[in-house]
């Protein structure tokens, strides 16, 4: 994030060529001239520049509310897009979700891949930083249909986001080295949200406990995922925002029909048929290859009957430790490369071993 206040920089500056000027550098004459010229400026502006950076901008504790948005499967999207189209959805994304940031009071604090930072309350705090984050939060989420519009209109590929927000105590100051160094805040804050943005969906965002805490009354939130996060003792609540009612009424529109997080995995496994609530002898081999709290998506040798219930065993493998049976219903059979994929739903929930592998798609996404 950039530094406002360049007065005092500019004041230095000047000073600089009024010295100059005075000691008749500027009418040197030379072949070596412009060259020379560049070497006394930077001589003389480098420590006007390095102070205006890191000693302009102390470091210090505050309280600030920290949003990230990021697109979703935006990898994959660079893989079937030529790099040409996938910049200039990029560069459309970016000036969208800036031009919002800032009518709602914040501050872009950095472009990472295509994720946005932004922050609310520093350098300048306000009494409704959170406020004003979450309001921000839902109107980039509405944002995305007109933006999928005008790029379905110039035959772009649509975009989905995922937004997470984070409220609480933060080291806000200048860091880096005096060859390059930027404003920004550090802290547990910007640690948890960055991990909070992979656990939501497309369309969603996702707030802390945190944050509801300081506008409850202001807005609307619908379900609550715990996540269990190495290095924090107790499970952390994700409260998806569905509207904030100040200043103005927004509404987040719900745009992804799964109703949790999934992970792309390569994990073997078992299934067994059950007929009349007896399970059938017999072991069917399957790769699970997508797996998400209340279902999955695995490729088998046979075609299993529709809305069939199963019982599955995972294989200890990739860190998941043994879990124990897994009831599910097959929803969809698809022919797949000599194979058959097929969709499952979980039957079996809040269950010992239902907990064991929600835990483990957890550590999953935030490892991503």
């Amino acid at each position: 994030m950039q530094h406002r206040d360049r007065d005092s920089l500019f004041a230095h500056i000047e000073r600089v060529v009024r010295d100059l000027e005075a000691e008749g550098v500027f009418g040197a004459t030379g072949s070596q001239q412009p060259e020379a010229l560049r070497q006394i400026l930077e001589r003389r502006i480098d420590p006007l520049l390095d102070a205006f950076l890191l000693e302009g901008q102390p470091r210090v504790e505050t309280h600030a509310t920290v949003l990230i948005a990021d697109l979703r499967g935006f990898t994959e999207l660079m893989a079937s897009q030529p790099i040409a189209v996938m910049i200039e959805v990029l560069n459309r994304w970016f000036t969208a979700m800036t031009e919002i940031i800032l009518r709602f009071g914040g501050v872009v604090d950095k472009f990472v891949g295509d994720a946005v930072m932004a922050l609310f309350g520093v350098p300048e705090a306000g009494d409704d930083d959170a406020l004003r984050a979450l309001a921000c939060a839902a109107e980039m989420q509405q944002a995305m249909k007109a933006l999928n519009q005008e790029n379905q209109a110039r035959g772009l590929p649509k975009l989905f986001a995922g937004i997470a927000v984070n409220t609480g105590a933060v080291v806000a100051g200048s860091f880096g080295a005096a060859a390059h160094s930027e404003y920004t805040v550090i802290g547990d804050v910007v640690n948890l949200v960055s991990r909070m943005e992979s656990f939501a969906l497309r369309g969603q965002v996702l707030i802390s406990e945190s944050t509801r805490a300081e506008v409850a009354n202001a807005i609307e939130v619908g379900t609550v995922n715990e996540v269990r996060f190495k290095g924090i003792a107790q499970p952390v609540p994700l409260y998806e925002l569905r509207a904030v009612r100040a200043p103005r009424r927004i509404v987040v529109q719900p745009v992804e029909v799964r109703r949790s997080p999934r992970i792309r995995v390569h994990l073997d496994a078992t299934f067994r048929q059950i007929d009349r609530k007896r399970i059938r002898p017999g072991r069917i081999p399957g790769l699970i290859n997508d797996l998400g709290y209340y279902g999955l998506r695995a490729d088998l040798p046979l075609g299993l009957p529709q809305a069939s219930d199963v019982v599955i065993d995972l294989t200890p493998q990739q860190g998941l430790s043994s879990l124990g049976e897994v009831y599910a219903r097959v929803v969809r059979i698809v022919p797949w490369d000599g194979r058959f994929r097929t969709s499952l739903e979980l039957t079996s929930v809040e269950t010992p071993a239902h907990q064991r592998l929600k835990e483990f798609i957890d550590e999953s996404l935030w490892r991503q």
